[in-house]
């Protein structure tokens, strides 16, 4: 079997720089696969962005984003092949094939869209977005034409401005058949510099909770156990199968979960901030002029200026 296509070592400096050199990301099973546009251009007449209901598009991110939780989802979309290949298989929707999913939804914070976009009501008008995944079937720059046509058929729904985030910091789990998932150098956001978005700077440097697994402990599911709300059980379920102990009912959240983190040797780690895009929303210049960016515009990062300091 021939090894995977992917950018020679050599390759590296120059992306390192910011340069895509004709490679584009993909992802399948959580795990990272790579396509170059000498294999082919993109081909817009084979493909269709469509909405999507909840159900499908939850089933495709989890099944194939290297961050398989799903988010707090408002929007969805979809990229169907219209002329898949014979043999192809995986995700179908209403008799076509699933190739690609992009997410619009809520942040943690309300602020996080106010600060960005302070002239737009969150939740309605701005939002997050939050997972853009594409097959590996689908050529070099589909990423363009997929997140284009779903903040139109966004702009539908009176969404006017998007937020959305790269992460810079690698994330790496084990998959149960011993296969590397996840994001191995992170991210720098280049397909939202290709669509000329505003980069406003890093988000907050915080500290993260990563897991035996990798998988990294959302602040939002933290959140939401110690408080009991919906979902509490299944994030509970979820740390004792790692080992750690039950809780006594009745027990107060926040000290068994200390607890629990140190049971089964999850870590803290440093991590720098996310880089922040925006791209305002609209079918018309009309349309996309109500996005008034509360943030200066800065230069588009390079890894070089990415990468934390140790």
């Amino acid at each position: 079997m021939s090894a995977p296509l992917g950018p020679a070592p050599a390759r590296w400096e120059a992306m390192a720089a910011g340069s895509a050199e004709g490679w584009a990301q993909r992802w399948s099973r959580g795990v990272p696969t790579w396509v170059h546009t000498s294999q082919g251009g993109f081909d817009r007449r084979r493909y269709e962005v469509v909405e999507l209901a909840e159900a499908p598009a939850r089933e495709y991110i989890q099944a194939n984003h290297y961050l398989s939780g799903w988010p707090p989802a408002v929007h969805r979309f979809g990229l169907v092949d219209l002329e898949p290949a014979g043999g192809d298989d995986g995700q179908v929707v209403d008799g076509q094939l699933l190739v690609g999913v992009v997410v619009l939804g809520v942040p943690m914070s309300r602020r996080a869209l106010t600060r960005v976009f302070p002239s737009l009501e969150p939740y309605t008008e701005a939002l997050e977005m939050s997972r853009v995944c594409l097959s590996p079937s689908v050529a070099s720059n589909g990423e363009s034409f997929t997140v284009a046509g779903a903040l139109r058929l966004a702009a539908g729904h009176g969404v006017r401005g998007v937020v959305t985030y790269a992460d810079p910091v690698a994330r790496l789990r084990t998959l149960p058949d011993g296969r590397t998932a996840g994001s191995p150098r992170g991210h720098l956001g280049v397909i939202y510099q290709a669509l000329s978005a505003t980069y406003t700077g890093r988000s907050t440097a915080r500290t993260i909770v990563v897991l035996p697994d990798g998988q990294v402990l959302p602040a939002r599911s933290i959140a939401k156990f110690v408080a009991g709300d919906r979902g509490a059980d299944g994030f509970e379920r979820r740390i004792a199968a790692l080992g750690a102990s039950p809780r006594p009912a009745g027990s107060d959240r926040r000290a068994w979960l200390r607890t629990a983190l140190e049971q089964i040797g999850a870590r803290r780690q440093r991590h720098p901030g996310t880089h922040r895009y925006a791209l305002p929303v609209g079918r018309t210049r009309a349309e996309r002029s109500r996005a008034v960016f509360g943030m200066p515009s800065l230069p588009y990062p390079k890894w070089a200026d990415a990468r934390p300091r140790i």
